[in-house]
């Protein structure tokens, strides 16, 4: 949404402050760490997922890694023109909101149907969370510092990957 003066809803005027860059970064990061480290971390845990939930083949059991795979996959671009509609901020604390309760939700799970619907719902909150993330930072961030937050970003994603 455009102001008369073209700026964006997200971008300070001349007389108005921008947010402090390190601590959006630090929020940031911490959201799109846990989203990229949940798409993997899962593979660890997936035989102890397999002994709470005895009797379960392992092709059901892969559908707890894959249906957050895919869902995630599937919803990065709407949830991004989402973000890019509402506001990048609200799409982004859904985002943990719906994250942070699925998650939750995946710890209580009384049978594998219930965890794998939990981890659908944690891929929707990181669909939401990790494009909103890249438009917080670059609305955030003074034009000579955003490539800097661009790579930081990077490498968080993929640290978090790699840790997974």
């Amino acid at each position: 949404m455009s102001l008369p003066d073209g700026r964006t809803a997200d971008t300070p005027g001349p007389t108005e402050q921008r947010p402090r860059l390190g601590v959006v970064f630090t929020v940031i990061a911490a959201g799109v760490a846990m989203a990229n480290l949940d798409v993997f971390i899962v593979n660890v845990a997936l035989p102890d997922i397999g002994h709470q939930f005895s009797g379960t083949s392992l092709a059901t059991l892969s559908w707890v890694l894959n249906a957050y795979a895919v869902v995630f996959a599937a919803l990065l671009v709407p949830a991004g023109n989402f973000a890019d509609r509402v506001n990048p901020r609200i799409a982004y604390l859904s985002g943990i909101a719906l994250f942070t309760l699925s998650s939750v939700l995946c710890a209580l799970a009384p049978g594998i149907w219930l965890l794998v619907g939990a981890r659908v719902l944690q891929a929707v909150g990181a669909a939401m969370l990790i494009p909103s993330s890249l438009g917080l930072l670059l609305a955030t961030a003074p034009p000579e510092k955003r490539l800097a937050s661009v790579r930081g970003w990077t490498a968080i994603s993929g640290v978090a990957s790699a840790l997974g």
